[in-house]
């Protein structure tokens, strides 16, 4: 699997949390994440920036530390939408979600209307070994490219009705 590095200054992903993790704590799971697939460079990874995003294969990924919240929010870009969705799109993903019959890879759907992108998010409130940060964030990106493929189709018909 090939990985591809990038970072942002600004934040794209809101995040919460109930337990203070560290900015340390946040850049070792990520880096614990590149390490395990051979990527190098990626300490301080939250030095001057909230959010860093890469490529996983064909996912797309992004991690944003919130300091407030104390918490690392891990999203996979299910689908960014060119223009504003179209009337009923994100009501029948979320209904979707909701019958709990696709699976989300642990993460829950959330829609970021400033960068029109729909995500499948899961927060980490408190760090977690390395290898099962690793095998969550595989199963969360590969949620998201069957959402973003497979579901997509699905929910696209049922808004067209």
């Amino acid at each position: 699997m090939s990985l591809a590095l990038y970072a942002y200054a600004c934040s794209a992903l809101a995040a919460a949390g109930r337990r203070v993790m560290t900015r340390e704590e946040a850049s070792h799971l990520v880096s614990s994440l590149l390490d395990a697939h051979g990527v190098t460079g990626g300490a301080r990874l939250f030095d001057r920036q909230r959010v860093v995003g890469l490529m996983f294969g064909a996912a797309e990924l992004f991690f944003e530390y919130d300091s407030e919240g104390g918490s690392l929010a891990c999203a996979a870009l299910v689908y960014r939408f060119h223009d504003e969705p179209r009337p009923g799109v994100l009501e029948e993903f979320f209904a979707e979600e909701e019958r709990g019959q696709t699976d989300a890879g642990g993460g829950a759907l959330a829609y970021r209307p400033e960068t029109r992108s729909l995500l499948l998010v899961r927060t980490y409130s408190a760090p977690v070994p390395g290898e099962e940060f690793a095998r969550d964030i595989r199963q969360l990106a590969a949620a998201s490219l069957n959402w973003g493929g497979e579901v997509l189709e699905r929910v696209a018909a049922r808004a067209r009705k």
